[in-house]
């Protein structure tokens, strides 16, 4: 074997190599920011947010789809651009807002009423007592001092 044909082999070796991991390795995103890309079921998700509040922010988008705080912005963004919601307020990024132009009345009562119901299943009852009558438990206690050759200041003998 002459060492041109070695090297022709090692070239083949890696080229097959190549082949078999390409499959494997993830594309890169196309016209996205890495990381803020997000599902159209996000989408659905977020104009049916925008339709029963009049104004949410980031951070509540991020909080109630269980998105990152990129991907959040840029569905609000996107929402912004279609005209869904009016344009993104404030400049720190989670406390960005914007009011909906989509808000539903029938929806907001429906998110109230879900409101209500939420938060009257998650009270709890608090039972209250009478006040306990300690003057038994003070005479004992007092009692045991005294059988104990404790001298007792004047305030106790009350």
């Amino acid at each position: 074997m002459t060492k041109g044909t070695t090297m022709k082999r090692r070239n083949f070796l890696g080229l097959i190599g190549a082949a078999f991991a390409a499959p494997l390795m993830p594309l890169p995103q196309m016209g996205q920011a890495a990381g803020a890309a997000y599902s159209r079921s996000a989408m659905q998700w977020a104009i049916m947010h925008a339709q029963a509040r009049v104004s949410f922010s980031v951070w509540g988008l991020a909080k109630t789809l269980g998105l990152s705080m990129p991907q959040a912005e840029a569905l609000m963004g996107d929402m912004a651009k279609r005209g869904i919601v009016g344009p993104l307020q404030g400049t720190t990024h989670g406390g960005r807002w914007a009011s909906s132009k989509i808000m539903q009345k029938e929806m907001l009562g429906a998110v109230e009423a879900a409101k209500r119901r939420h938060t009257s299943s998650h009270q709890t009852q608090y039972k209250t007592y009478a006040e306990p009558d300690l003057g038994r438990l003070i005479a004992h206690l007092r009692g045991l001092c005294v059988a104990q050759g404790m001298t007792l200041s004047p305030a106790c003998a009350a």
